[in-house]
């Protein structure tokens, strides 16, 4: 048994509130209150909070509140004063303190004398408060802190609300409460009148982001990667709540659930609730009324949020027993308003944890009424329905409901919701034809989602043995097709689809499918020739099909398919297809065509189809419940706005669509690629290389072909940029190894002008030749306006290494208009530095002016590095032209090149770096940094990464 774990090492999402409490309570006098409901994590801010350095010669003076019948007046700050028995020297104290000797025994001796106690209560009390708050002075430079104010006595609150009216001028204050267990009137009962000037702030801490659940789920386990998935589902099960995050995975982590894989979420489903959970919500429970009781076992039975009408119904409570009751149950923290005019739990455990508490008798009790008051009106909850019946034991109308549930969701485009319903359907007591169908069902919905628990699901079903050969093989099938998603799983796919086809080899109507997929090029390295094959198993099958959906799906892959090796046949038969459909299933279809010939269109050049493909079918995609077709869409636009020249914030897009999508393989591929081509243009050339490589380079048997020749032909600029030119002629042999053997020459239009330079500067130059000679017949007559222009610019790189260099500057001229025609911008900045280089070595006009028009090309896209070559080249040639007008004044502002410069500092440059990426001298970026921290208001450069974003811009 997994030993049980501390909680998260990190503080996860609250680096923001942190900075502004410390900011503020650094200030004195100071008030800070900080809300948010239970478990959010305000106690552990706090705790983080004294561990600042700003607080370390801080008096801290602690108390928390705590829930009780009869509270001790004055208990947290009793508890928080008798800290102050530690300090030596306390301030002055008049002959006032002296009242709180009794009240303060552990500390009598550093009090003056108690003073006869006065016959009026209210002066006897005010006189109290002025003794803590002279206490409160006499500690110096203070900090009081109280937790969980919500259950603060009245007598604590009225003296806190005395103290923050006038605070001593060295002291600050934190207290800490859950706003949804309030009394009447706020944390203090009365509004707070802080004293003017005293600077004051109030927090209310969010649950966390999925994104912050999964930073705080490795933290927490101690692990450098979880599922994403994993971590998501946890999300939605515990609301984002820190404590029942944490409570969740230390419940998991005893129980040996396999979190870091696909079956975590599997396991979160089935995990009992946590028992500090459990705890936590009886005590609330037991706290209510008996009609708020029974209101939120009623809620705990609908399962879903509901109207306050509807949850009174099913207990009883109508009008103002039913407001009482429901008022009861928010403030006592049991039920929330979780959407508007719609109530429910906080978070799943907190529902279970009220359901288990329900008699079996009642809870069958409760579902059948239920059904009574849902099954009513013409549009009626289904999926509730089903499962109400299930639960109260009526299986008959539990299949019906539930089969039409999933039909309903399917026509809807809810997805999700439809394979939820499939999930409970195969998890329940189903015969073996309904256990069958349902099993079909869910296996060709799933293609529609991007659910990779799913996988195990279906694995399970085919692997106990209980189906027919052709619901088996369809399944089979099914599961190949998301097999082939994830990353690394495409030798596994194939063989669990050609096994499918084995299994339908009487049924082609249905193994079509599983030819289809072997049809598709675009990943390993199996010959295109073979793929060719299954195409024409797929046309000799089609004319038979008589299914409208699977008809369309056939033809939107086989129009992708041949639009990715530049078959023009295939744009004239997109243009045939109607742009909608009167079913959701031909709608998701139609989506996924979009979608896909949009990626095609991309590789092969023909990016204003592309752009507008992908805009069309992501809306298509999002209407129909097409997820997993969506999803795969964030793949083609980060690659689309690179290679457009959209990089603004591209780079965190590319790294937050590869967390996101971290289990779809054409996705983090995509990712990578990008991320690895940014890294390139900054001049960051280690990182590069690890991006590009991870494209799948290494193991090209289950990598994106056309991501995968890209990155080579990348990776191969970026080592001749090292000065590696064996390196980088061993990458380019590899890339053009992977074509030949793939035969699709149309995916190294990256890969082939870099190439033959590599080849060239080598010494190769008769297999820069081969190479260009290969690649030309490979594209010949085959719609690749990006590989034909890569041709021109390939063919100019070998004139100049056969030092023809006219010729060659013209090359890479009508290079540089092709690619910008495209438009490509990157590459014709490229294009029109080689013509303006060949140019100057040739001794003609028209090489300065290209030099300077690619610079201002470069500068334009933000490719610093490469401007600043063609800057420095420039000033060796003693053709630098400044303004007519002289430099201009930025006075406050930074200029352009300051701008880079704390860009690259922002990314953790070197002067040395800074000086090698932008072509200046060491002494002059030493003078660009100088003036980048004082326009910055900064004090060192490793702060730049905070500012310089904000008032560089």
């Amino acid at each position: 048994m997994a030993a049980l774990l501390d909680g998260s090492p990190a503080l996860v999402g609250r680096t923001r509130d942190l900075e502004t409490l410390t900011d503020l309570l650094d200030k004195r006098p100071s008030v800070a209150l900080v809300a948010g409901e239970a478990g959010v994590g305000k106690t552990r801010l706090a705790r983080e909070l004294l561990r600042r350095s700003e607080f370390r010669a801080d008096n801290l003076l602690l108390g928390a509140c705590r829930p009780a019948h009869d509270p001790f007046p004055y208990g947290p700050v009793l508890d928080a004063l008798r800290r102050t028995g530690g300090l030596d020297p306390l301030g002055p104290l008049s002959s006032v303190a002296g009242v709180l000797r009794p009240l303060l025994p552990e500390i009598a001796d550093a009090l003056p004398a108690c003073p006869e106690p006065l016959p009026d209560r209210a002066a006897e009390r005010h006189r109290q408060f002025r003794a803590i708050r002279e206490l409160l002075a006499a500690c110096g430079r203070a900090l009081l802190v109280i937790d969980d104010l919500q259950w603060a006595d009245p007598l604590t609150r009225e003296v806190l609300r005395f103290v923050l009216a006038d605070p001593p001028e060295r002291l600050g204050v934190l207290l800490t409460y859950t706003d949804t267990e309030l009394p009447p009137g706020g944390p203090l009962e009365s509004p707070a009148r802080i004293a003017v000037g005293v600077p004051t702030v109030r927090l209310r801490l969010r649950p966390l982001g999925a994104r912050e659940v999964h930073t705080l789920t490795t933290s927490f386990l101690k692990k450098s990667t979880v599922d994403i998935e994993f971590t998501r589902k946890l999300h939605d099960r515990t609301a984002g709540i820190p404590f029942v995050i944490e409570e969740t995975l230390r419940a998991l982590t005893v129980s040996g659930a396999p979190v870091t894989d696909g079956a975590g979420g599997r396991m979160l489903d089935e995990l009992a609730v946590p028992a500090p959970l459990r705890e936590v919500m009886h005590a609330r429970m037991a706290e209510l009324p008996e009609p708020a009781a029974a209101l939120a076992r009623a809620a705990a039975v609908l399962g879903t949020p509901a109207e306050a009408g509807t949850i009174g119904a099913l207990c009883g409570l109508r009008t103002g027993r039913l407001c009482a009751a429901l008022t009861a149950a928010v403030r006592g923290g049991v039920l929330h308003e979780v959407i508007p005019d719609r109530y429910g739990f906080r978070h799943g455990f907190a529902r279970a944890a009220v359901y288990e508490s329900i008699s079996p008798p009642e809870r069958e009790q409760l579902h059948n009424k239920a059904i009574d008051i849902l099954g009513t009106g013409e549009n009626p909850p289904l999926a509730q329905l089903a499962r109400h019946a299930r639960a109260a034991g009526h299986l008959p109308e539990w299949l019906r409901y539930a089969e039409a549930a999933v039909e309903r969701a399917v026509g809807e485009g809810q997805t999700s919701a439809a394979l939820d319903v499939l999930q409970e359907l195969l998890d329940g007591p189903l015969g073996a034809p309904d256990a069958e169908r349902f099993a079909v069902r869910l296996s060709e919905i799933a293609l529609r989602a991007h659910r990779p628990e799913l996988i195990g699901t279906l694995r399970g079903v085919v692997d106990r043995g209980e189906l027919g050969r052709i619901a088996r093989g369809r399944i089979r099938l099914n599961l190949g097709l998301l097999l082939a998603r994830l990353p690394g799983r495409l030798l596994r796919a194939r063989a669990q689809v050609e096994q499918a086809v084995a299994e339908l080899a009487d049924r082609p109507d249905l193994a079509v499918r599983g030819y289809n997929l072997l049809a598709i090029p675009l990943e390993g390295l199996t010959p295109l020739v073979w793929h060719e094959h299954w195409m024409s198993e797929v046309d000799a099958v089609f004319p038979e099909i008589e299914d409208v959906e699977l008809r369309l799906a056939l033809r939107a892959d086989r129009i992708a398919s041949r639009a990715h090796i530049g078959d023009g046949t295939a744009w004239q038969e997109f243009e045939r297809l109607p742009d909608t459909a009167p079913t959701a299933g031909e709608r998701v279809q139609l989506a996924r065509l979009w979608c896909n010939l949009a990626d095609a269109q991309s590789w092969i050049g023909r990016l204003d189809r592309a752009a507008e493909l992908l805009a069309g079918g992501t809306r298509m995609a999002e209407a129909a419940g097409a997820l997993f077709v969506g999803s795969t869409a964030g793949g083609s636009r980060l690659r689309l706005d690179w290679v457009t020249g959209d990089w603004n914030g591209l780079a965190e897009r590319a790294e937050s669509t590869q967390q996101r999508y971290s289990d779809i393989g054409p996705v983090v591929a995509d990712a990578q690629l990008v991320r690895g081509a940014l890294a390139a243009v900054r001049g960051e050339f280690d990182a590069a290389q690890r991006l590009l490589r991870a494209t799948g380079l290494a193991k090209p048997q289950g990598a994106v072909l056309p991501v995968a020749l890209s990155a080579a032909g990348m990776l191969t600029r970026v080592l001749l940029a090292t000065e590696d030119v064996r390196g980088a002629a061993e990458a380019a042999e590899h890339g053009l190894r992977l074509a030949r053997r793939k035969g699709v020459w149309v995916w190294a239009a990256e890969l082939l002008p870099a190439a033959a330079r590599a080849y060239a500067l080598a010494g190769r130059s008769p297999e820069a030749v081969a190479a260009v000679t290969e690649f030309a017949a490979g594209i010949a007559g085959l719609d690749a306006p990006f590989a034909h222009t890569s041709l021109v610019a390939a063919r100019a790189v070998l004139l100049e290494a056969q030092a023809e260099h006219e010729r060659a500057a013209e090359a890479f001229d009508e290079a540089g208009r092709g690619y910008l025609a495209l438009p490509m911008p990157y590459p014709a900045a490229v294009s029109a530095e080689e013509a303006a280089c060949c140019r100057l070595a040739a001794g003609v006009q028209g090489g300065v002016d290209g030099l300077r028009a690619a610079a201002e090309a470069y500068a334009r896209l933000g490719a610093a590095r490469d401007a600043g070559r063609c800057r420095y080249a420039l000033r060796e040639l003693g053709a630098w032209r400044p303004s007519r007008r002289g430099r201009r004044g930025y006075g406050d502002q930074l200029s352009p090149r300051e701008r880079e410069v704390a860009a690259m500092l922002a990314c953790g440059r070197t002067n040395r770096e800074i000086a090698e990426g932008l072509f200046l001298s060491p002494r002059t970026v030493e003078q660009h940094v100088t003036r980048v921290l004082r326009k910055l208001g900064l004090r060192s450069r490793t702060e730049v990464g905070k500012q310089a974003p904000q008032k560089a811009s």
